[in-house]
């Protein structure tokens, strides 16, 4: 009866409680990229729409930069006191920012202050996130232990695109129906949201795996010199699968909106129609490929979704640029498809890598890393390559076929590595216990 009461505790309390929190932070996070393009004019008005748009991806890419750091402090948090104390903290000091930038003054009024305030806020922003979204998986995973783990990481990346798609709704709706002033009222409101997850947090219990770590070492905090080390293969398979996850999700995020309206002509309005085709795919085929994970195996799955990204990329930006309306519809559903692929199944298989007082640090600093260097960086590289050298439109895909192979190839030749790391760390721990 006690184990029936635990199953149905981990379905109706810890994984909704979860979900909830991780699709507030990344609803807040999002919303900057959904509206890149009325940023830029705002605060940093350049004379030049293209210099504005760059400005403002870069500070875009700026709150990734930072995200290996919040996931190094929160990591340390979540590793040395608990992962339900240093959650809490990510959603409530995302909100603070949030709230900022939904009041800040533009350019017109604050002069050189309001784009650095601007800037402070998205640092502090992608602080938090680098401590939520591994975080949160690695949470739920804990919880459920071996059950399942790729499609309980997979719903949980589907979390991220309902935050991600309640954004870019919003952004449809002030676009179609609003004004430009209007932009704010999704920012405001998301602080607030983002609080109310703070206290909904508060009512989640510590992982058994943590709990046990606690009570049997005083939850004792190895530096990170072993991820460089002893674990380098693992360091390096996660860092792997954060560059491709970052570069795929961002260009389906925040790049398509400006890639369909700047470069294809498209009405703004109707190319956040056709995103949110893209987000819904995403989110509904997160825990498809979470389960495929299951059923698979980790090595096996990550390599077939390495090589549909790998072939996919290319006939996705070829549909989009059909200008056929239900082609273009096709090309979104086929993106969203291979975002799912790689940040779908990427919870269960990054939660294998790290063992319970490293997992933490392990999978978020290297998965932000990969995220930060070749994610946020890339809606600012996709626009100045095609601005500025005249490169073609098939820019993006071509960047990702890079990505897919560097994975691919990656868990090909490292897995067995991994293994042997493992055992090794675990024999030298056991000698000295």
């Amino acid at each position: 009866m006690s184990q029936l009461h635990h199953k149905k505790n981990l379905y109706y309390k810890i994984l909704p409680v979860t979900v909830i929190g991780n699709a507030l932070e990344f609803y807040d996070f999002t919303l900057y990229a959904i509206f890149a393009a009325t940023l830029g004019k705002l605060f940093f008005p350049l004379g030049n729409p293209t210099a504005s748009l760059i400005a403002s991806w870069g500070t875009f890419a700026a709150g990734f930069m930072m995200r290996p750091l919040g996931a190094a402090v929160f990591g340390f948090l979540g590793d040395k006191y608990g992962r339900k104390f240093s959650l809490s903290l990510t959603v409530l000091l995302t909100g603070l920012p949030t709230l900022v930038i939904g009041l800040l003054p533009g350019y017109d009024s604050l002069g050189i202050l309001a784009p650095l305030i601007l800037i402070l806020c998205r640092l502090v922003q992608g602080i938090c996130t680098g401590g939520e979204y591994n975080g949160a998986a690695i949470f739920a995973l804990e919880h459920f232990g071996k059950v399942k783990p790729g499609t309980i990481g997979g719903i949980v990346t589907s979390s991220c695109v309902i935050g991600a798609f309640l954004a870019t709704f919003s952004g449809f709706l002030i676009s179609t129906y609003g004004n430009e002033g209007m932009w704010r009222l999704p920012f405001i409101a998301g602080a607030l949201i983002s609080f109310i997850g703070f206290f909904i947090r508060q009512y989640m219990s510590e992982t058994p795996e943590f709990s046990l770590l606690a009570r049997t070492s005083k939850a004792h905090v190895r530096g990170l010199k072993p991820l460089y080390t002893t674990y380098l293969p693992s360091t390096w398979l996660s860092f792997s699968v954060g560059a491709l996850n970052g570069a795929l999700s961002y260009t389906l995020f925040g790049f398509l909106n400006v890639y369909l309206s700047k470069y294809l002509a498209i009405d703004p309005a109707l190319s956040m129609k056709y995103n949110l085709l893209g987000l819904f795919f995403f989110m509904v085929f997160s825990p498809i490929a979470g389960y495929g994970l299951d059923v698979l195996g980790e090595k096996r799955f990550m390599i077939c979704a390495a090589l549909l990204v790998f072939s996919g990329s290319l006939p996705a930006f070829f549909l989009l640029q059909t200008l056929n309306p239900l082609l273009i519809l096709c090309g979104q559903a086929l993106l969203g498809i291979l975002v799912a692929s790689i940040a779908g199944a990427g919870h269960g298989y990054m939660q294998t890598l790290f063992p319970t007082d490293l997992r933490y640090r392990g999978i978020s600093i290297n998965f932000c890393l990969g995220m930060a260097l070749c994610g946020g960086t890339a809606p600012m590289l996709f626009t100045y390559l095609i601005e500025s050298r005249g490169i073609t439109l098939y820019a993006p895909a071509f960047y990702l076929i890079g990505m897919a192979f560097i994975l691919f190839i990656s868990v090909l030749s490292l897995s067995k590595k991994k293994e042997r790391s493992r055992k090794l760390d675990s024999s030298l721990r056991e000698g000295t216990a």
